[in-house]
């Protein structure tokens, strides 16, 4: 981040603008203490190189006529 606060701040200020009026503090308690997996992830995701010419993963899943 570009500023001094976190990216674990900002989303979690984030949240609290939109939802605060409706979580109590126990929940925005659960909710911040939810961001440190999502960022863990996140920083996971920005360690793999990617060019822009790499395309996203598809799941190929064939018809079946006997499963709908």
């Amino acid at each position: 981040m570009t500023d001094s606060k976190t990216e674990k701040e900002h989303m979690f200020d984030r949240i609290k603008t939109l939802y605060g009026d409706r979580l109590d503090e126990e929940q925005l308690k659960a909710v911040e203490a939810s961001i440190d997996p999502m960022i863990a992830g996140v920083e996971q995701l920005r360690k793999t190189p990617l060019e822009n010419s790499d395309e996203p993963y598809s799941v190929f899943k064939p018809y079946r006529k006997d499963r709908r």
